[in-house]
């Protein structure tokens, strides 16, 4: 593990309850979007990317009892704040797991959608990378990936430029405008929907991305 990366997880151990705690009020409701995306597509089976609680997969899986989610997310610390609120739920379609993005302890097609918020700007570059491959490995064939991540708002990017100053890790920079949906592209996958931020009550985008089909006969 990288000493970048080891510094990521440090900031999720000490903010985790104060993460959990303030999901509702981002402005746009981006866990909330998110977990409706997910649902529209009526999957059997879902897996969030750097899922810290599990804050957004708690939502799916709440609104789609039939689905079942996975949540994996490699702090244990974040991880033990969503088992205690996940205890709490009674929800017994989600499981949170401890783990990699890019070596995923799952097998090869297994979900149908890998869905993510704010996850992939906090992952090292390279780190990015192999987990975009592992994402396509676990994904079935025509699978989803339905990524919300940060994206400068255009009334408002003096504050944002602010905002990742203090904030994030240089390589967070990597995702904003095209980064993401060009990482998506770089590897196989193909992107169906791209929005990005149009005002400083939503700063974030939203990209859909679809594995390859089964070739026909």
């Amino acid at each position: 593990m990288t000493r970048r990366w080891s510094r990521n997880r440090l900031k999720f151990a000490l903010a985790g309850p104060l993460f959990e705690a303030g999901n509702r009020f981002i402005p746009g409701h981006p866990h909330d979007r998110l977990a409706r995306l997910v649902a529209d597509q009526q999957p059997q089976r879902v897996l969030e990317l750097c899922g810290g609680t599990g804050y957004a997969a708690r939502l799916l899986a709440h609104t789609s009892p039939t689905t079942q989610v996975d949540s994996l997310d490699i702090s244990p610390e974040m991880l033990a704040v969503g088992q205690s609120r996940l205890h709490r739920t009674g929800i017994g379609n989600l499981a949170l797991h401890e783990g990699d993005a890019a070596a995923l302890p799952f097998d090869d097609g297994r979900f149908d959608v890998v869905m993510s918020v704010f996850g992939w700007h906090e992952l090292p570059t390279d780190i990015r990378h192999r987990a975009v491959e592992e994402t396509v490995r676990v994904l079935r064939p025509g699978g989803q990936v339905i990524a919300i991540d940060l994206d400068p708002p255009p009334t408002a990017r003096p504050v944002f430029e602010l905002y990742l100053q203090l904030a994030e890790r240089p390589h967070a920079r990597d995702v904003l405008g095209t980064g993401l949906a060009d990482i998506f592209t770089a590897h196989g996958l193909t992107v169906t929907a791209h929005q990005p931020a149009r005002s400083w009550a939503a700063p974030f985008q939203i990209v859909h991305a679809s594995a390859a089909p089964l070739p026909s006969r």
